[in-house]
């Protein structure tokens, strides 16, 4: 099975979630913000493309990077959620270059905004009743509530190419645009801190790629490059039930 059906059926199973809940009380659940360490493979860039030639030929990489996340919760039915997620990502790689006696430095720069529908379970430990016999006194928080879900994603993916050239013509400015489908699967855990506010451990695995047109003087070829890899991060979650 492909991405773009697995995509499919993911969107799928959530409206079909969704028509089975429609006489529960949908509602605002939280919203947060947060940052993550992610570390996409980006696997032809990294691994066959013109850097690695950087650096007298020991090669360059684009390496992980911060990423800014906000997102928003809607509660369904008890433990389940949907939510919307939205993030930045951006890596550059540069080095100066000595071809047949002629100096230019390159920099390659990827920036990459992935956006996800989550669908979402909370496991509700069951409260810790006070030992005390009064009822009328709140049950404890747990120390952790843990989560795990699937996501439908979209990665929207601009590279740009600068080329300045010292002593000759032939400076390049280049910006290539796309996006395509992916998947994500994640686990995590949150903890109150005072009253609605909430901080929360986000591990996440990212499944996608897209195809990356790369062409010379004589020849055009497509590439695919590998989106997949490791999101790890915190936010700040302001949980409205």
């Amino acid at each position: 099975m492909n991405k773009k059906s697995i995509a499919i059926a993911c969107m799928a199973l959530v409206a079909g979630l969704m028509a089975g809940t429609a006489q529960a009380q949908v509602n605002l659940k939280s919203i947060s913000i947060g940052a993550s360490y992610w570390k996409p493979s980006l696997d032809y860039w990294n691994n066959k493309s013109i850097l690695v030639d950087y650096n007298k030929g020991t090669g360059a990489k684009l390496s992980g990077k911060i990423m800014p996340t906000a997102a928003l919760e809607v509660g369904l039915v008890k433990g389940l959620s949907i939510g919307g997620r939205v993030g930045y990502w951006q890596g550059s790689a540069s080095s100066p270059l000595t071809i047949a006696g002629i100096d230019r430095t390159e920099k390659l720069t990827v920036s990459i905004i992935p956006v996800a529908l989550d669908l979402k379970y909370t496991f509700e430990p069951a409260a810790v009743a006070a030992k005390t016999g009064d009822t009328d006194e709140k049950p404890k928080s747990p120390f952790l509530t843990p989560y795990i879900g699937v996501s439908v994603a979209r990665y929207f993916i601009t590279n740009k190419f600068d080329r300045q050239v010292t002593g000759a013509a032939g400076s390049v400015n280049e910006t290539q645009s796309g996006n395509n489908y992916g998947v994500q699967v994640f686990v995590g855990a949150e903890k109150k801190l005072v009253k609605m506010l909430y901080a929360a451990l986000d591990v996440r695995y990212h499944l996608g790629s897209y195809n990356q047109v790369v062409k010379t003087e004589t020849t055009s070829t497509t590439e695919k490059v590998s989106l997949n890899g490791v999101e790890a991060g915190l936010s700040l979650r302001l949980k409205f039930n």
